[in-house]
């Protein structure tokens, strides 16, 4: 595996384009009472962007999730065990 392929279960022929994140985030506008604020969702991007694991700009190493996808919604966290960057939000 190198370098630049870390992420859970990806390859580096593994992209998703920025057509698909989009479609993906709008779908999770469905049921607002599952999706977090405006200001936590863009507070928890801030901190995946400056996270090291943070994969081809979309891809969460950890989880293997799509960062922009898995930040809306209220019951994820960030899936770093030992010292997560954010938390979920009752």
């Amino acid at each position: 595996m190198t370098e630049k392929s870390l992420c859970k279960g990806c390859t580096e022929s593994v992209m998703v384009t920025e057509e698909v994140i989009q479609e993906l985030v709008k779908e999770t506008e469905e049921d607002l009472s599952v999706i977090v604020s405006d200001d936590v969702y863009e507070a928890r991007l801030k901190s995946c962007t400056s996270c090291p694991a943070l994969q081809y700009g979309t891809t969460c190493a950890h989880s293997g999730s799509l960062v922009r996808y898995r930040a809306k919604f209220k019951n994820k966290a960030c899936p770093l065990a030992a010292n997560p960057k954010w938390e979920k939000v009752s």
